[in-house]
């Protein structure tokens, strides 16, 4: 079953495309209509709303007062923490419930629909996101008509949301709708084709051992940018089920008072985010089949949780790919830096630029040096480069004795293994 997510700019058009995603037979779920129904009387988040926001956001007949509640959140970004903190956990656990009722289709694809899931930090949910647009004047226009509301009140919903700039670097796919009805409709067409190849395309699941994975966190980076750490990445993802960027930038250090995605600095010393790639790598491995491209986007995003520099950020992707490939074909590819070569220019898409030269002697040094762990990172530190991440690339594909890791380490990725079950690749 392929998950995709659906999201963009309020008034953008969401709703159409999902409409038309429908009528060409895929399963949607409307996560803003689900929000309704859990805040109606007798919902799951209906108590907890009131509570929290006061009885002067209910209507006469008990409902939730939806504009009156829109106007609180929108003018104030702790309003709206405190409602998503309510909402979003029974949301997500009626999504689930739903869209466990068409997995044992595995063609299938399940697209939800929700304005703010990137704000959220809660996009890696999906196999695929899909990001709505249109120009700005129009969905000022178009926002002021369908909600009745004055320009200034438009303004400030439309500011609350992430720009639609930055939301699209997120996306593995976009609709523009600032054309006609007519040609959204054949943009929707064709990514409906996408997503159905997607869902068809046979990628068969591979079990990285125990050993493996231990050998990538032992020999690889223990430590990583603002605070976090491979272990504290992967014990995060462990805890959230998937990895969840609001959450982990709690853990950043020092803290952020800003969004997730607008915590990264500029000009960081220290560790880069591409230390922080291992526990992504196995992660992605366990919850599904070998998936490059959802691989270049929970790199680029973690990424920039720490960094905001384009380079940086592409390089982390560089990294990602090529633990990827180590762990897919159970070595280090001997032709490692013309592989990262080809890999470039999508990790480029991801990051906004294009890589630095940085990674160059660790994919020599472990390209080279591929079946033993100390001479990759003595090559590597030789060249220059960060041995700890050519140990990582190393140590995945030969590994490392159980008990030579530390116990947290070796605790979590059992949780982590236990948490996303899949039958092992055939031999």
């Amino acid at each position: 079953m392929l998950r995709v997510g659906l999201t963009g700019g309020i008034a953008c058009g969401k709703s159409h495309v999902l409409t038309r995603l429908s009528a060409r037979g895929f399963h949607v779920l409307d996560l803003d209509l689900l929000a309704h129904e859990v805040m109606a009387p007798g919902g799951a988040a209906h108590a907890a709303v009131v509570e929290a926001f006061g009885p002067g956001v209910l209507l006469p007949g008990g409902g939730i007062d939806r504009k009156r509640l829109g106007t609180i959140v929108f003018a104030d970004r702790v309003a709206r923490e405190r409602l998503g903190a309510i909402v979003h956990p029974r949301v997500r656990e009626d999504e689930s419930r739903r869209a466990a009722a068409w997995a044992a289709d595995r063609n299938a694809v399940v697209v939800s629909d929700a304005a703010l899931l990137v704000e959220a930090g809660v996009h890696l949910r999906f196999d695929r996101l899909v990001v709505v647009h249109c120009r700005p004047e129009q969905q000022l226009a178009r926002l002021l008509l369908r909600d009745g509301i004055d320009e200034a009140g438009a303004r400030a919903r439309i500011a609350a949301q992430m720009p639609l700039s930055e939301k699209r670097r997120f996306a593995h796919f976009e609709i523009d709708t600032s054309a006609s009805f007519e040609d959204t409709a054949q943009q929707v067409d064709r990514l409906a084709e996408a997503l159905d190849r997607l869902a068809r395309e046979a990628r068969p699941r591979v079990r990285v051992g125990l050993e493996q994975a231990i050998g990538s966190l032992a020999h690889g980076p223990q430590r990583g940018p603002r605070g976090l750490t491979p272990l504290l990445v992967l014990e995060e993802i462990v805890a959230a089920s998937g990895l969840e960027l609001a959450q982990l930038a709690r853990r950043l250090a020092p803290p952020s008072d800003e969004p997730w995605y607008l915590a990264g600095g500029a000009g960081e010393t220290g560790p880069g985010p591409a230390a922080l790639m291992a526990p992504v790598v196995l992660w992605s491995l366990v919850r599904g089949a070998p998936d490059p491209g959802f691989v270049f986007a929970a790199a680029a995003s973690l990424a920039r949780l720490t960094h905001r520099e384009a380079k940086v950020v592409a390089s982390a992707c560089l990294f990602a790919r090529a633990l990827l490939e180590t762990a897919v074909l159970g070595r280090v590819p001997a032709d490692l830096p013309a592989r990262a070569a080809q890999w470039a220019e999508e990790a480029a898409r991801w990051g906004g630029a294009a890589p630095d030269a940085t990674l160059a002697p660790v994919f020599e040094a472990a390209g080279s040096q591929r079946n033993d762990v100390t001479r990759a990172r003595q090559e590597c530190e030789r060249r220059g480069g960060d041995a700890a991440l050519a140990g990582a690339l190393v140590g995945l594909a030969v590994g490392a004795a159980i008990d030579s890791a530390a116990p947290p380490v070796a605790e979590a990725l059992r949780q982590l293994s236990s948490a996303f079950p899949g039958p092992p690749t055939p031999s």
